[in-house]
């Protein structure tokens, strides 16, 4: 399949920014971010073409844990009318010690997950999914630390130690068999060609 058309939540920031731009850089044809108001994503976009020297990024307002919003997002892709060959639903947030409740009487930290449903699904039942679409579904937040218990692998001393350094390949190592990854402040864009190289190659 042609890098077409790749869709990136939360692309406003850290992982899903870099993941977008590490996807121009691949040769995507069209990067569609979204990001809480519209405003931000075309500053998001603007910025993404700016330093990527690539046109290719569309702003879509998206807020997760309103589903009317989601709703608002699956009509504006439906009027364009084109299929989406990768998703990356990679918006969500952590959890503070105070619990939150959102408009649609959802628990915010879980409220993305379930847009992130939303969204999905309603991309699938009208079409906008390509037959050999690729759904990603990435996550930072127990990375960050923000899950107790949560073990991690450290990926360049993993890399070092069992493939020759091959940063690539031990990846693709952990995806298959699970261990948890160390987080490394701002490393995102590495962290985000890793990931975006290994899932697109079976495009």
């Amino acid at each position: 399949m042609e890098h077409s058309i790749a869709l990136v939540t939360g692309a406003t920031s850290g992982l899903g920014y870099a993941a977008a731009r590490s996807l121009a850089e691949e040769g995507w044809r069209e990067i569609i971010i979204t990001g809480r108001s519209l405003a931000r994503a075309k500053e998001a976009a603007a910025q993404l073409a700016a330093e990527t020297k690539r046109q290719v990024f569309t702003p879509l307002e998206l807020e997760l844990d309103t589903p009317a919003s989601v709703q608002s997002a699956l009509a504006e892709l439906d009027k364009q009318g084109r299929a989406v060959d990768f998703l990356l639903l990679n918006a969500g947030m952590v959890p503070g010690k105070k619990r939150v409740i959102t408009a649609a009487g959802i628990e915010a930290s879980q409220a993305p997950l379930i847009g992130h449903h939303q969204l999905t699904v309603g991309l699938l039942r009208a079409n906008l999914l390509s037959p050999n679409a690729r759904i990603v579904i990435a996550g930072a937040e127990p990375a960050r630390g923000g899950v107790p218990m949560f073990k991690y692998t450290d990926v360049p001393a993993f890399a070092a130690k069992y493939y020759r350094g091959d940063q690539t390949a031990a990846v693709e190592a952990l995806l298959r068999n699970g261990p948890n990854v160390k987080y490394v402040p701002n490393n995102a864009y590495a962290d985000a060609k890793l990931i975006i190289a290994w899932w697109t190659a079976a495009l």
